[in-house]
């Protein structure tokens, strides 16, 4: 083999896989998207819509995943969609 065919299997290889994750985020994030008019979801909200426990969630922040706080005085958790999807797609 030559290594103008190599370079073409590697290089076709890695365009599959940039394409198969962009298509699971782009899926994702409709999903997560889907009559929202702010780009932010509750962490409540993430861990109904994705089925995931309050540890999973936590255990993604510590690997990266941004949280936000408003700056009043609240419990409330959020998460920008596009983290979410992000993190998901990335994190294979």
């Amino acid at each position: 083999m030559n290594d103008d065919t190599l370079t073409a299997l590697v290089a076709h290889g890695l365009v599959d896989t940039v394409i198969t994750d962009f298509n699971q985020y782009a899926s994702k994030l409709l999903e997560l998207k889907k009559e929202r008019k702010l780009p932010y979801i509750s962490k409540q909200d993430v861990m109904k819509e994705m089925d995931i426990s309050d540890g999973t969630l936590d255990t993604w922040c510590k690997h990266g995943l941004q949280r936000y706080k408003p700056n009043y005085n609240t419990t409330k958790i959020y998460y920008l969609i596009d983290d979410i999807c992000k993190f998901i797609v990335l994190d294979n």
